[in-house]
C-alpha cells in the first residue's frame, strides 16, 4: 500500500500536467472524455518498447525451446541438474525469461497507478485548481453528502476519498451555493461551466458514475465493452503465443486464461467509476490493434529470422577471432 501511495502521490502529478495540456488543447471539442482517450493512447504508446521487448523475448524463447527439451531429456529425473543447465543456457545465450513474461507488465504498473491518480482528479488536471481550493470544495461536498436525505449521495462517502473530485463534478449544482464566500466566484463559474457543457461526460455517460451491478442501466455498456475488448486482446495474444509455441494449444489452462482476463475486466469496471472503465476499454482496443499490427509486421517469423541472422554473425565473428588467434600463435 505504501508503494501504491508513493506512485499515486508522486507519479500522478507528472502525468497530470500532461493530461491538463491535452485537455486545454481539446477541451472545447471533446471535453475530458476525449482528453482521457488521447492520454490513454499516449501512455500506452510510451510503453510500446516493453511490448517489442516481450515480442523479442518470445522469439528467443522459441529458438531455445529445442535446446531446453534436449536438456530435459538428457537429465530426466534430475530436476536440479535441469535447472542448472537451463540457467547456464540462458546465460550463454544472453536470454532473460522475464523479458517474455512478467517484466513488461511490471514496468507498466507504475504508469497505470499514476494514470488512476490523473483520472480521479479532474478538478486539478482539467480545471487546473490548486490544492487549497480543492480541499475547501471537498469539505463542503462532504457536509452536503452527510446531510443529504438521498441515500445514493450519502453512500458516496463510503468510497475512497480519491473518488471525491469525480463525485463533486457529478453533484456540483446541488451544493455550489454553499461555496459562496469560501472560494472565488471565478472558480465556481469555471466548474459550473465545466458541468453545464457536459465536459465530464462521454457519449452521454458521466465519467464519475460507477456502474451498479445490482441495477441494470446504460452504464452497463462500460463493463460489457470492457469484457469484449479484453477477450479480443487475450484471444489475439494467445493465438500469437501458440504460433511461437504450439505446445500451448494443448495446455489445459490456456482456455481458462481466455475467459479469466475478460471476466476480471468486467468485475474491475463494476468496481470503479466509468472514467476508469473508459481508460480500460481504450487500453484494450489499443493493445488489440497493437498486437495485430505487430503480428503482421513484426511477427514471430520476422523476429526469429532476425535472431538467426544475429546469431550467425556472432558465430562467424567468434570463428574469425579464433582463427586469427590461431594464426598469430602459429606465426609467432
Amino acid at each position: 500500500m505504501a508503494i501504491y501511495n508513493w506512485f499515486y502521490d508522486y507519479i500522478s502529478p507528472i502525468f497530470g500536467y500532461i493530461m491538463l495540456a491535452i485537455y486545454k488543447f481539446v477541451g472545447g471539442v471533446g471535453g475530458y472524455g476525449l482528453a482521457l482517450i488521447l492520454f490513454t493512447i499516449l501512455a500506452r504508446t510510451i510503453t510500446l518498447p516493453t511490448t517489442i521487448s516481450q515480442q523479442r523475448g518470445m522469439a528467443k524463447q522459441q529458438r531455445l525451446a529445442p535446446k531446453i527439451r534436449r536438456i530435459q531429456e538428457r537429465y530426466a529425473g534430475n530436476q536440479q541438474k535441469i535447472q542448472e543447465e537451463t540457467q547456464a543456457l540462458y546465460q550463454r545465450e544472453g536470454y532473460n525469461p522475464m523479458s517474455a513474461g512478467c517484466l513488461p507488465m511490471l514496468i507498466q504498473m507504475p504508469i497505470i497507478i499514476g494514470l488512476f491518480g490523473v483520472m480521479y482528479n479532474p478538478l486539478r488536471y482539467a480545471l487546473g485548481l490548486g490544492v487549497d481550493e480543492i480541499n475547501v470544495i471537498k469539505e463542503v461536498f462532504i457536509q452536503f453528502a452527510q446531510n443529504s436525505p438521498d441515500e445514493s449521495i450519502s453512500s458516496l462517502l463510503k468510497s475512497s476519498s480519491h473518488y471525491y473530485p469525480m463525485y463533486i463534478i457529478q453533484h456540483f449544482d446541488s451544493f455550489k451555493d454553499s461555496l459562496a464566500g469560501k472560494i472565488s466566484g471565478e472558480t465556481i463559474s469555471a466548474i459550473s461551466e465545466f458541468v453545464a457543457e457536459k465536459k465530464f461526460e462521454i457519449f452521454g455517460l458521466q465519467l464519475g458514475v460507477r456502474p451498479n451491478y445490482k441495477e441494470f442501466s446504460r452504464y452497463w455498456i462500460i463493463p460489457i465493452l470492457s469484457g469484449l475488448t479484453s477477450f479480443a486482446q487475450t484471444y489475439i495474444m494467445q493465438a500469437q503465443q501458440k504460433k511461437l509455441n504450439p505446445a500451448m494449444a494443448k495446455a489445459p489452462g490456456s482456455g481458462c486464461m481466455n475467459l479469466f482476463m475478460p471476466i476480471t475486466s468486467v468485475v474491475f469496471t463494476f468496481m470503479f467509476p466509468a472514467g476508469i472503465g473508459v481508460y480500460w476499454i481504450v487500453s484494450n482496443i489499443y493493445s488489440t490493434i497493437q498486437s495485430y499490427l505487430m503480428k503482421k509486421f513484426r511477427g514471430p517469423q520476422v523476429e526469429i529470422a532476425k535472431l538467426m541472422v544475429k546469431e550467425t554473425i556472432e558465430r562467424r565473428s567468434r570463428e574469425n577471432s579464433l582463427k586469427q588467434t590461431a594464426d598469430y600463435t602459429e606465426n609467432k
